[in-house]
């Protein structure tokens, strides 16, 4: 059932897949689907094709919606505990107990982001585990603001590339995404690669501002821009886990 919204925004209750948004934006050539971290279906899609034709589009991308939720589900929060082994490009985490009531968070000068937690604590307890997910979440939140714009910027300016902006998100998903209007999304999980992977996934995306698909000419370009190793790369990026922690 179609619900309310502006003009340029129609929601659906759909009996499978939930709630679904569709959301028409300027400068788009197709249909879009994403699926957030809530399950939610959101549709971006052209003025000019219907709510009705997007939602014959959502029907013939039922199987990948329900992939794509499927593993949102699948997807469980990491356990932490003193002897779990988690680091990003500049920090490696410690979980120490202290004798004070409240958990701190420290990032030190030599590459520790040190979480204290007070030394009678359940580490098993859901409340304190969330408290711990937190934590790295606003570290690594920081460090790739910190990283990402710039290390984009250069990249783009080195093969002359052009961009309007970026922005980083923790997404379920994907490592990174641009639109058709050349906004660049990336990844923050995307700190915990290694530097040759991380520059692999800006460069995809800058890929994107030039070619919107996946084809023969975006392989060309990313080939030229990766000394050769696209593909190569693109398995490396696909085998390491940055899903949400």
């Amino acid at each position: 059932m179609l619900g309310l919204g502006d003009n340029n925004e129609k929601i659906i209750s759909h009996p499978e897949f939930g709630t679904l948004t569709f959301r028409k934006r300027k400068g788009l050539r197709n249909v879009r689907i994403s699926v957030n971290s809530a399950h939610e279906v959101n549709v971006t899609l052209p003025y000019n094709v219907s709510y009705d034709e997007a939602n014959k589009f959502v029907i013939e991308k039922s199987n990948w919606i329900r992939k794509v939720q499927k593993q949102i589900s699948e997807v469980k929060p990491t356990f932490f505990d003193e002897n779990t082994q988690f680091s990003t490009r500049s920090y490696k985490l410690k979980l120490l107990r202290h004798n004070e009531k409240h958990v701190r968070r420290v990032i030190t000068n030599d590459g520790f982001l040190i979480i204290y937690f007070p030394q009678d604590a359940d580490i098993n307890s859901p409340k304190l585990q969330n408290i711990f997910h937190r934590c790295i979440l606003d570290a690594l939140y920081v460090e790739a603001k910190q990283y990402l714009p710039q290390r984009l910027e250069f990249l783009a300016n080195k093969y002359n590339f052009k961009y309007n902006q970026v922005r980083i998100k923790n997404n379920l998903t994907n490592l990174g995404s641009c639109s058709y209007q050349n906004n660049i999304n990336l990844n923050l999980h995307i700190m915990r690669l290694s530097d040759e992977l991380i520059d692999y996934v800006i460069l995809h995306e800058l890929c994107h501002t030039v070619e919107k698909n996946h084809g023969a000419g975006f392989w060309k370009l990313l080939d030229s821009v990766t000394n050769n190793n696209a593909r190569k790369l693109s398995q490396q990026a696909k085998k390491i886990n940055t899903k949400v922690i």
